[in-house]
C-alpha cells in the first residue's frame, strides 16, 4: 500500500527516520535504509560501491551588482534591494556567506560533490554569476548548478518563462552550466545514478521525461536533483511540479513577480507523466529539490523526498551513500 508520511523540520529538532525503499521486479535495486536525521540523509543501497557524501543545497538569492546591471535595474530593483543601486556596486547582499560556510563544512566532510539547487541567485546579473563562480572555484569542490526560478527572471521581462530560461541559460548563466546541459545532466558515482533535472518553469519538457526514461533503464539506484519539488498527493501547492491546482486560478505572485500567469488548462500531460514516473518508479530511491524556503520530508510508497530550507537561513543537507549493511 502506498504511504505517505511527511515531517517538517525546523530549529534544532533532531529526527531519525528508517524507511525502507522498494524492490524492483528483478529485485536488482533495493534500498535497505533511509536514514534521516538533521541536515543530514544516509542511504544504504544494493549497487553503491563505495561509501561517498554529496552535498545539496538551494535558495541562497544571492545578489552583487554592477555597471553592466544598470540596464536592468527596473526588473531587478524588487529582488535585488539596496545591492543593485549605483552607489553599492560590488556590495553584496551578504548572503554568500551560508554558502561560503556550507562549502568549509563540506571540505570538512570531504564531500565529493556539490549540488547547487537552484535560485542561488535573484536574477541573472552578470556580477552575481562571475561572483558565483568564483566562489565555486575556489572552493576546490567538484560541483553541479541547476536553475532555479528566480536565476533566469528579471521581474518584468517579456516573454514566457520558458523563453526567459533558454535566454539566460545561454547567456549570463552559461559559464555556470561548466559546458554541461542546463536542462538534463546525469553522471554515476560509485554506482548510484545522480540525475540532475531543470524543472525551474515548474514544468517538464518532453526531452527531459525521454532523458529520465533512459537514465532509469540503465537499472541503477538513482537519485534526483530539481529545484522543484514535485507533488506527492497531500501536499501543498508549494509543491508546484506536478500539483493538481497548479493553473491560473491558483496564481497568486504572478503580479507581484510581474510575470506571466500559469496556464489557465495547468501542468501539461508531460510533466503529469514525469511526476508519475517519480512518484513510482523502482530505481529512484530519493528525490532533492528547494523552493520552498521550508525544510520537510516525504516518505511516499517507500520513496523519500527531501526539501532543503534556504542556504541564506543556512540550511544545506548532506548526502551519504553506503552499501548495505551485513
Amino acid at each position: 500500500m502506498k504511504r505517505l508520511k511527511r515531517i517538517i523540520l525546523s530549529g534544532f529538532v533532531l529526527l531519525a527516520a528508517w524507511y525502507p525503499a522498494p524492490a524492483d521486479a528483478q529485485g536488482d535495486v533495493r534500498t535497505t535504509y533511509a536514514v534521516v536525521r538533521e541536515g543530514r540523509v544516509t542511504f544504504q543501497a544494493a549497487g553503491v560501491a563505495e561509501p561517498f557524501r554529496v552535498l545539496f543545497l538551494s535558495d541562497t538569492h544571492f545578489t552583487v551588482e554592477d555597471s553592466r546591471g544598470e540596464p536592468y535595474r527596473k526588473y531587478s530593483e524588487r529582488m535585488g534591494g539596496a545591492a543593485v543601486r549605483p552607489e553599492n556596486y560590488g556590495v553584496s547582499n551578504g548572503r554568500e556567506r551560508q554558502l561560503l560556510k556550507a562549502l568549509a563544512q563540506a571540505r570538512k566532510d570531504s564531500v565529493e560533490l556539490v549540488v547547487l539547487g537552484g535560485d542561488m541567485l535573484n536574477f541573472p546579473s552578470l556580477a552575481s554569476v562571475d561572483s558565483l563562480l568564483a566562489i565555486m572555484t575556489h572552493s576546490g569542490l567538484d560541483w553541479v548548478y541547476i536553475a532555479g526560478n528566480h536565476d533566469w527572471h528579471y521581474e518584468g521581462e517579456a516573454g514566457t518563462s520558458a523563453e526567459q530560461r533558454s535566454r539566460w541559460e545561454s547567456t549570463a548563466l552559461a559559464p555556470l552550466y561548466q559546458g554541461g546541459d542546463p536542462l538534463a545532466r546525469a553522471e554515476v558515482r560509485h554506482g548510484v545514478n545522480l540525475v540532475f533535472i531543470d524543472n525551474s518553469t515548474l514544468e517538464v519538457t518532453p526531452a527531459q521525461l525521454d532523458f529520465l526514461r533512459r537514465e532509469i533503464a540503465r537499472g541503477l539506484p538513482t537519485v534526483l536533483f530539481m529545484h522543484v519539488p514535485v507533488y506527492f498527493p497531500g501536499q501543498n501547492i508549494d509543491y508546484n511540479c506536478g500539483h493538481p491546482q497548479w493553473d491560473e486560478a491558483h496564481d497568486c505572485y504572478y503580479e507581484i513577480e510581474r510575470r506571466q500567469p500559469w496556464p489557465k488548462e495547468g501542468h501539461t500531460a508531460t510533466t503529469q507523466a514525469f511526476c508519475e514516473l517519480v512518484r513510482e518508479c523502482p530505481q529512484i530511491i530519493g528525490c532533492f529539490a528547494g523552493h520552498t524556503h521550508e525544510r520537510a520530508i516525504d516518505f511516499y510508497n517507500g520513496r523519500l523526498q527531501y526539501v532543503v530550507g534556504a542556504n541564506h537561513s543556512g540550511d544545506a543537507v548532506t548526502i551519504r551513500f553506503e552499501p548495505p549493511a551485513r
